[in-house]
């Protein structure tokens, strides 16, 4: 390939085996880590077709910037800007790789970072408007996730309520998540006095109180976590640019891989104990067109997981072939 994105690249690797490789098969090579991580995420490139213009590192913690929360999750993304060195001298890519926050409950989460990786790709592209972009990675994003929706639907999105409970804080969805039905409920104190099955004594009624301050902190805490996820949509859906998934309409070519829940994309590019699709290529439709991608391996050949003795990874490869849009 004339570039390659990789994730959860270990530093003893890189320094032992990738770089090594990369130089002598005539690759340039960019990783980037946090230091509290043991692996990074790398970007390479050809160089007799490609020459390094501008590179940024970004950080996928500062979240302060999108929401005014900073996460903790050591995450991290590697923009790389890349001139042709033979062709149109003004033609070039700004090509990023990335790898979000794999806690699955964690939408909301992702969707910042979504953010903070978009704003750096875009500060890219202001600098490089003529610039192709191809966004790569790890998105521990199903295709039926806001995060999917947001990155690739025209605009405005209209996310589905199975979307929007998804996105709130963790907090709020545990709490949510762990009421039981109404029918299982047990009567309030005030429920069992009005009823008659009991007297409310001094224990009971401050029982009963603390019970519906508690009540009311949790409404109120919700609509501050929905005020919140609002926010963080409208903002994505402001700031971030429509681009198309490589792989979106990969159920076309072969039919197998078709359901109603992920579309068009792969049924998995993750098949360990859990199998789903998480890894895109992402690009500008309005200056890239896909010419033909890689053929997913088939299922018997990955049961009953992998990384087996033929593929070294829990993740499949992905590979795309762009043409420039005349």
């Amino acid at each position: 390939p004339d570039i390659m994105c990789l994730q959860e690249v270990y530093t003893k690797n890189w320094d032992d085996t990738y770089d090594h490789w990369f130089k002598r098969e005539g690759y340039g090579a960019q990783m980037f880590q946090s230091v509290y991580k043991s692996h990074g995420v790398s970007v390479s490139w050809n160089k007799e077709r490609f020459e390094v213009v501008d590179q940024l590192c970004v950080r996928m913690d500062g979240t302060e910037q999108v929401c005014g929360e900073k996460l903790e999750t050591d995450n991290v993304a590697l923009i790389v800007v890349l001139r042709f060195t033979e062709e149109d001298k003004d033609a070039g890519l700004v090509v990023s790789n990335t790898h979000l926050y794999w806690k699955p409950s964690a939408c909301f989460e992702r969707l910042q970072q979504q953010v903070l990786l978009q704003r750096a790709v875009r500060k890219m592209q202001d600098k490089y408007p003529k610039y192709a972009c191809i966004s790569c990675g790890d998105y521990n994003t199903t295709p039926d996730d806001a995060g999917y929706a947001l990155l690739t639907m025209p605009r405005p999105v209209t996310l589905n309520e199975w979307q929007l409970d998804n996105l709130l804080p963790q907090t709020q969805a545990d709490e949510e998540d762990s009421d039981e039905s109404d029918s299982a409920k047990p009567l309030s104190y005030s429920e069992m006095a009005a009823a008659g099955t009991c007297a409310e004594t001094d224990e009971s009624i401050s029982k009963r109180r603390k019970l519906e301050d508690e009540e009311r902190e949790i409404e109120q805490q919700l609509q501050r976590d929905t005020q919140r996820v609002e926010q963080l949509v409208n903002t994505m859906q402001e700031e971030g640019q429509v681009l198309k998934s490589c792989y979106g309409t990969y159920a076309d070519v072969d039919p197998s891989y078709r359901t109603e829940q992920w579309k068009g994309e792969p049924v998995y590019t993750n098949y360990s104990l859990w199998k789903g699709t998480l890894d895109y290529i992402f690009y500008s439709p309005s200056k890239l067109a896909v010419h033909e991608v890689l053929s997913l391996p088939k299922e018997d050949k990955l049961m009953p997981g992998i990384p087996n003795d033929k593929f070294s990874s829990d993740h499949v490869s992905l590979v795309a072939r762009f043409g420039f849009n005349r």
